[in-house]
């Protein structure tokens, strides 16, 4: 809408003053009637990052409104997005790791873009004669809170090294910033950050001493951010779901084309964010990013085995991956925008 209006004001330049007035009239009405005419949605994201910028960039380029719909953003963490979701009070999460427990347990929600499967963690110790998984049998391990995608990265880092799943204990902290602190006090032997958090934290002399003893994005593969609906959503108003997905594809493709005006973008939502740890974010989202949106079986059906074994779920009743994952939609959106040859501009 607003390319429609600026590409108006140059037009109408060459005309009488008159019909140029009133021309500017016409464009005014028609563009505020376009924009009172989006839908707005609901979407839930539980912080402003390199992670989310799928979702960002659409918004501030207009793809979003492109296709009819408004963005309206509730920032919240799984916890809070799943249940908001389930209930109606919100339309998609960004948060589908927390909605694939939910659908373990029952829940009537469908994972429909897999953004991610290469997780920018790193698992640290604070105490330098703490090396490897295996010095780390009974010690605590600090994560944001408990299933997260944290500690379902490190399951899946023991189940890979051939230890038991329950090799350590887990402190849940709460948040990033809570991990960090406990990272620089040395209150737990070991923690689980994301790259860009530790960086922040890099001179620090607890991580001097310490000891990265895993880097995930290296050795894990895993679905952990994408977006989810309810089954009831993406039955009854496919259109809905397709259309934010065509803008987060969109999002997509500019964000590997431009890494500057990305970080512009995201720096946006969260103007505290310094350039250095954008820049580090950025690299680290972009290098875990799927090709076009889907986790491999193997991802799927390992990450399914890992959550529950956490919910105390018996293996056997893991349903397959495809009650879970609904790619349909996302693979026609890809489909349409390669057949239209789509390339994102500045």
């Amino acid at each position: 809408m607003d390319a429609l209006w600026e590409t108006t004001l140059k037009d109408v330049r060459h005309y009488p003053s008159m019909v140029r007035l009133f021309a500017l009239g016409i464009a005014l009405w028609s563009w505020q009637a376009a924009a009172a005419e989006l839908r707005e949605i609901n979407v839930t994201m539980p912080t402003f990052s390199a992670d989310f910028a799928p979702y960002l960039i659409p918004i501030e380029k207009g793809y979003y409104a492109e296709d009819g719909i408004a963005i309206k953003i509730t920032k919240a963490g799984g916890g809070v997005a799943t249940p908001a979701l389930l209930s109606g009070t919100v339309d998609l999460s960004t948060s589908a790791a927390s909605a694939l427990s939910a659908i373990l347990r029952g829940a009537p929600l469908k994972i429909v873009y897999t953004m991610a499967h290469r997780p920018t963690y790193q698992l640290w110790s604070t105490k330098p004669e703490l090396k490897t998984l295996a010095d780390l049998k009974g010690q605590p391990v600090g994560i944001i809170s408990r299933g997260d995608t944290f500690e379902i990265a490190m399951r899946l880092t023991f189940l890979q090294a051939g230890l038991p799943l329950d090799w350590v204990g887990y402190t849940a902290l709460g948040n990033a910033a809570a991990v960090q602190a406990a990272m620089q006090s040395g209150a737990l032997p070991a923690a689980i950050l994301a790259s860009g958090d530790i960086d922040a934290i890099a001179s620090t002399p607890v991580v001097q001493r310490g000891h990265m003893i895993v880097d995930m994005a290296k050795t894990v593969r895993m679905p952990y951010s994408g977006v989810a609906v309810t089954e009831r959503m993406l039955s009854s108003d496919p259109d809905l779901v397709t259309n934010f997905l065509r803008g987060a594809m969109k999002g997509v493709r500019y964000m590997r084309a431009f890494p500057k005006e990305t970080m512009a973008i995201v720096k946006k939502y969260d103007p505290i964010l310094t350039d250095h740890a954008l820049e580090v974010d950025y690299r680290d989202v972009v290098e875990s990013l799927t090709d076009a949106g889907e986790a491999s079986d193997e991802e799927l059906r390992n990450d399914i085995a890992v959550r529950m074994d956490i919910l105390n779920l018996p293996k056997e009743q893991a349903p397959p991956p495809e009650r879970m994952y609904d790619y349909r939609l996302l693979r026609a959106v890809n489909a349409a925008l390669d057949a239209a040859h789509w390339t994102p501009q500045r």
